[in-house]
């Protein structure tokens, strides 16, 4: 019994500790990404209206990519596809051809 114990707690701690050494990789970029050269600004601050209807989910603002560089896309209220469903924000990853942004989805 004291050695399944002890067998137990090793085995807790050694997941603890290498849980630290976990790094994430982003998937593969879309097929149709277009790249930037460099990395997007910082998100700026969006002021969030009041929510328009009951169960309404607010998707934040990001910096897309364009002729011009980057531009700001406003942050707006969205209707869930299904009831429960959750919104992933959508991020900007660094590929060897450059910076590709992966859109948000639903959850």
């Amino acid at each position: 019994m004291r050695r399944s114990v002890l067998l137990v707690l090793i085995s807790v701690f050694a997941a603890i500790a290498l849980a630290g050494c976990l790094a994430y990789v982003p998937g593969p970029p879309p097929l149709d990404a277009v790249y930037a050269p460099g990395p997007p600004p910082e998100p700026m601050v969006e002021v969030v209206p009041a929510i328009p209807f009951p169960g309404a989910v607010w998707m934040g603002g990001y910096w897309g990519w364009g002729a011009a560089g980057y531009a700001w896309n406003r942050g707006y209220w969205g209707r869930p596809p299904y009831p429960g469903a959750a919104w992933a924000p959508g991020r900007w990853h660094h590929y060897p051809r450059g910076y590709a942004w992966r859109p948000g989805r639903w959850r």
